[in-house]
């Protein structure tokens, strides 16, 4: 069974494809064929329509990336509380029996104590399990997987848009650097 972790890892992976298939040396040609053709403005339309595509996508992922590494942040910070109850209710047991030893007619200080540390305890027992529960949450959100599906958007995009420009036709008859060294010796 796929996780979200693995749906957003997998797009980010096609998504490099798509842009490494852009980037070959046979699409790079399409600027030069719709050149020919005469036909580079409807390329250059169709470019830019998938770009603004893309754009929208990236900036719908933006977002979630921020909130899932928010969201993985929150959960990292209340991690500590169930830890920090269950710290009180410790010192309240230790501060109920100190107080019962101290023989000032205080003997029934550790009984309340612990009736006071029980239920404290019981709480640091349930919010350690709603913090399990969160951080499921949080893994479906896969706070480690979106970085790299917006950068593949990146690529892809950038990819797209060197389609729009044709590689200029060779011309024999200009002379290159080294003709042009020949030329003045």
């Amino acid at each position: 069974m796929s996780t979200p972790a693995d749906v957003v890892r997998d797009l980010a992976a096609l998504v490099r494809e798509l842009a490494a298939l852009l980037e070959t040396q046979t699409a790079k040609e399409i600027p030069n064929i719709a050149r020919d053709l005469g036909a580079q403005p409807q390329l250059a339309q169709g470019v830019d329509a998938l770009g603004r595509v893309l754009g929208e996508i990236r900036a719908g992922a933006v977002p979630l990336r921020r909130t899932a590494l928010d969201a993985d942040a929150l959960v990292a910070l209340l991690g500590c509380v169930p830890e920090f109850v269950t710290g009180v209710g410790e010192a309240v047991d230790s501060s109920g029996a100190w107080l019962a030893g101290m023989g000032l007619g205080l003997g029934d200080a550790a009984g309340a104590a612990r009736n006071v540390s029980g239920p404290l305890k019981q709480v640091s027992g349930v919010l350690d399990m709603g913090i399990d529960v969160a951080e499921g949450a949080v893994s479906m959100l896969a706070p480690g997987e979106w970085r790299g599906l917006i950068a593949a958007l990146d690529r892809l995009s950038a990819s797209l848009k060197a389609l729009k420009a044709p590689t200029p036709p060779a011309n024999p008859a200009a002379p290159t650097a080294s003709g042009a060294a020949l030329s003045e010796g």
